[in-house]
């Protein structure tokens, strides 16, 4: 009869520990009473429904990565001596960890399908839309830093629009390798155009966001000179560079200058965004 001895048990038993999440490193998950500090009011920060107010969403994310700080501490441990560390004390922190990541997700799934009512990417489905936006929410959460006084909702709408934007190109690279039958009425496959509607789309969407936020520092006299060369009303008519010049005194040349510093600006503002990168 074949014998396990005390170390072979205690091997066993840590791998059937789950491997630590990951966690943002940040010199305040180290400060003596911290865990005092985050875990005063628990469990209540981990209760509830619906959105979280920005003081609430902040408290659970380092809650978040102080439970993955200490499973990483105790599994490196438990490494070293499986039995210098409980499984019952690593459980209480996986268990912690699990429901404040539910309770963020939960917290934002409104972000995903508010994106899908918004974004237009013709090539993909709402089922296939739901689910990579679902997967990128639950990315974005696991790598949010809390510390950087950015607001999650910015984070995560970025990464679920990249997932947008990689899951429409990758639904077009397998649909153009892909043998169908041979019809008259589809020979000549509109793919390119629907790729280039999707690119346009995505590039309006983001010069949209970059003029509302005013990222790209535009003066006040850009902003007038675009409005009036590019309306976004389709009932106005495009003004001519020499109206536009007339109208604030200044030279057709001059307005011409002034509108290509305006798009030099709009063009490296989107340069510089995560979504398009």
């Amino acid at each position: 009869m074949l014998r396990v001895t005390t170390k072979q048990s205690d091997r066993r038993t840590l791998k059937r520990w789950m491997t630590p999440p990951p966690y943002i490193t940040n010199a305040e998950l180290k400060k003596r009473g911290i865990e005092e500090v985050l875990f005063a009011n628990w469990p209540g920060p981990a209760t509830g429904s619906g959105r979280l107010r920005p003081d609430e969403e902040t408290l659970l994310f380092k809650q978040l990565h102080y439970c993955g700080y200490r499973l990483s501490k105790l599994y490196q441990s438990a490494h070293k001596d499986p039995r210098s560390v409980s499984p019952r004390r690593y459980a209480k922190w996986v268990d912690r960890y699990h429901l404040i990541r539910t309770r963020l997700t939960e917290g934002n799934l409104g972000l995903v399908y508010d994106l899908i009512g918004r974004s237009r990417f013709e090539v993909l489905d709402r089922e296939e839309m739901t689910s990579e936006g679902m997967m990128a929410l639950l990315r974005a959460v696991d790598t949010f830093d809390p510390w950087r006084g950015y607001r999650f909702s910015t984070y995560a709408c970025n990464a679920i629009l990249r997932a947008f934007a990689r899951a429409a190109l990758q639904d077009s690279k397998r649909r153009s390798k892909i043998a169908g039958p041979w019809d008259p009425d589809f020979e000549e496959s509109d793919a390119p155009e629907r790729r280039r509607d999707d690119q346009r789309a995505l590039f309006t969407e983001r010069l949209q966001r970059v003029l509302h936020l005013e990222s790209a520092e535009l003066t006040d006299i850009e902003k007038t000179v675009l409005a009036r060369r590019f309306p976004q009303q389709s009932n106005r008519r495009r003004q001519t560079l020499e109206e536009i010049g007339r109208q604030m005194r200044v030279s057709k040349e001059r307005v011409r200058q002034i509108q290509l510093g305006a798009i030099s600006k709009l063009r490296k503002a989107l340069s510089d965004d995560v979504v398009l990168q």
